[in-house]
């Protein structure tokens, strides 16, 4: 692949992680760069993976670098020694902050005819550090959820249960010394973690499709210090309790599609707005505005952030290009209608409102509760109130502070605990349970979520890591896929996850900024692919996700399509993305006039910008094929019945 082809797929030319395939008896995973799995048998996934991890006092998740790897393949099995290190941030050092600290790293891993796995870490920091957490995580599909399990304790008590469907806000099992979970009908597997006091957490809280079990409990002190130059060493042994299951059967996948009639249950999309935008915003953002229409800005108000940074004319004048409402977000206000200080930040925030003859349609305290709502009632008497949280679901999950909103609201970020390609993509698949989940626990609410990106906007954890937006990085503020055609696939897959699950109101990364639908190329703003695919859907009147099914009617485990469609004057249209990196083919009977964004069509838009970066094919054929993290744009005229 060449690096142009690398700049359009991942908007970096950031080297891949290498991969090593390794095989014991009936059992296959992989070493991708310093993970491990997922862990395989006969194509069913066992465990999701394998790592040794180092969270640091900000949470962020450094990825071990490995100098040697040595293998040796004996006949069914294996025998694998990695000599590496953890890189660790200066500020991570007890006492003053040290450049070159690290973990000394090294693990065995060996792999035996029946399946058997052996995983030995050993670890070794150059410096006195402070870390949240230092040892083995194992992780188990989202699949698992509702399957039995049963938890060896470090006590000695065995007790039996099942992965829970809902997504729990704390881990549902600690003091775990082992467990064994049944992976198919009738078949188990074994997991040992002698040496630590782990638990178990459901990932779906920060958007991964996986359940964790990691070392050190939550409840023990943090963050802790890891000794100068005091080895210390785990190991994790899995196996099957029995002979594996056969492979399941073979299946094509199969585009299905279904239309509501009502539009207005359609999913409604808006646009965040920054402080910057509304200082004198740019003509050109004012007249894709007035083209796009989106159905409202979004505004957020951190605690950092003073109203008086907002120009408040310029929200009108962004707001009446749009024809939009205002949602406005302010956070960290908790003691609102208590008659303190936050009473009379918001009452000077309605004052320039008003000068400023702008009247907000939604107005969220995050968080919010019954106090702040009635008060927010009484100064925005047109507004909706909404409430929960500017960051992730886990956050949503464990809120105390909540009651008499109208709506409820939260953010997506899939790279909070890792920034690997396919378990980002792999993760669109948790939204649908945490919905369910919150609308079992705060039911009679609209759900307003957003605005949701691939990077982090900001960490409840503490604080971020450094990024230079060239690399893929867990928690970073900028991720560098977000310019390519990976961010456009990723972006078009959660509306569609989100329409499934029914969210009223969903918000999109800004225009401009950090993290922009454009981005600053030397000193002009550039397209990214996912602005390509929103000049398609944003004229849409509502979103809805087109069902993806295998021949049999089943939904697929493993997604690696999503659609979206929508209606026009002229007839319906369809976008469909490949969500892996590999080329796919795709049954689709129902025809249409189709054109592709991919990356050479991309490189060509980049090269020649009044070139569309969508490339017209004509009529759309039976069996559809798309290159990596493409995506497919399909007109299907209404006909007469229509």
């Amino acid at each position: 692949m060449s690096v142009r082809e690398q700049l359009a797929l991942y908007g970096c030319d950031e080297s891949l992680p290498a991969r090593l395939s390794l095989r014991a008896g009936p059992v296959s995973l992989e070493l991708v760069g310093g993970r491990f799995g997922p862990v395989r048998v006969n194509g069913h996934e066992v465990w999701h993976g394998l790592a040794f991890l180092f969270r640091d006092a900000g949470w962020g998740t450094p990825e071990p670098v490995f100098e040697q790897v040595h293998h040796r393949a004996d006949g069914d099995g294996f025998l694998l020694e990695l000599h590496g290190h953890i890189p660790c941030d200066p500020f991570d050092v007890v006492g003053a902050p040290v450049d070159g600290a690290r973990i000394l790293l090294d693990i065995r891993v060996q792999g035996d005819v029946d399946g058997r796995l052996s995983f030995l870490a050993r670890a070794e920091p150059t410096h006195a550090l402070l870390s949240n957490r230092c040892g083995w995580v194992l992780m188990h599909p989202m699949s698992a959820a509702g399957h039995a399990v049963e938890i060896q304790h470090v006590d000695g008590r065995v007790s039996q249960s099942t992965l829970p469907k809902e997504v729990p806000a704390w881990p549902p099992f600690t003091g775990v010394s082992g467990l064994r979970h049944e992976y198919a009908p009738g078949h188990w597997a074994q997991a040992q973690l002698p040496g630590e006091d782990y638990e178990l957490e459901d990932q779906r809280n920060n958007a991964d499709a996986s359940f964790k079990t990691y070392s050190r409990s939550n409840c023990m002190p943090r963050p802790y210090v890891l000794r100068q130059h005091q080895p210390w060493t785990r190991e994790v042994h899995l196996c099957l309790q029995s002979a594996p299951p056969p492979a399941p059967a073979s299946v094509h996948a199969s585009v299905t599609w279904r239309l509501q009639e009502d539009a207005s249950s359609l999913m409604r999309l808006g646009l965040a707005i920054t402080p910057e935008m509304t200082r004198n915003p740019a003509a050109w953002i004012l007249a894709l505005l007035a083209d796009w229409r989106p159905a409202f800005l979004h505004l957020t108000l951190w605690p950092t952030t003073s109203i008086n940074a907002v120009d408040w004319s310029g929200v009108r004048a962004l707001l009446q290009a749009a024809d939009a409402r205002l949602r406005l977000d302010l956070c960290g206000l908790e003691g609102l209608g208590q008659a303190g200080a936050d009473d009379a930040v918001c009452h000077a925030l309605a004052q320039q409102l008003a000068l400023a003859g702008v009247v907000p349609a939604a107005v969220a305290a995050l968080p919010c509760g019954v106090t702040a709502a009635n008060f927010l009632r009484e100064v925005f008497p047109h507004a909706v109130i909404g409430g929960g949280t500017p960051h992730f679901f886990a956050q949503l999950n464990r809120l105390e502070l909540r009651g008499g909103e109208d709506f409820m609201s939260f953010t997506v970020c899939p790279i909070v605990h890792g920034a690997d390609d396919e378990a980002v993509m792999n993760g669109l698949q948790s939204l649908p349970s945490m919905l369910a989940t919150a609308r079992s626990r705060h039911p009679g609410r609209q759900w307003h979520i957003g605005p949701n990106t691939l990077s982090a906007r900001a960490s409840p954890l503490g604080r971020q890591p450094k990024t230079d937006g060239q690399h893929r990085m867990p928690l970073a503020s900028c991720d560098p896929r977000s310019r390519g055609l990976f961010g456009a696939a990723w972006l078009l897959g959660h509306l569609a996850v989100a329409s499934r699950a029914d969210v009223q109101e969903l918000t999109l990364p800004p225009l401009v900024g950090e993290d922009g639908l454009w981005h600053m190329a030397g000193k002009m703003h550039q397209m990214t692919p996912s602005a390509a695919m929103l000049q398609i859907c944003m004229r849409w009147s509502g979103i809805e996700e087109v069902l993806l099914q295998t021949a049999n009617g089943s939904v697929p485990e493993r997604q690696t399509w999503a659609a979206i469609e929508g209606r026009t004057a002229q007839g319906r249209q369809i976008l469909l993305a490949n969500l892996s990196a590999d080329a796919q083919q795709v049954h689709w009977p129902d025809g249409g006039q189709w054109q592709c964004l991919d990356a050479q069509s991309w490189i060509k838009h980049q090269d020649a910008s009044k070139c569309s970066p969508w490339q017209a094919l004509g009529a759309c054929p039976v069996h559809l094929v798309l290159p990596p993290y493409a995506l497919a744009w399909i007109d299907l005229p209404f006909s007469t019945g229509d």
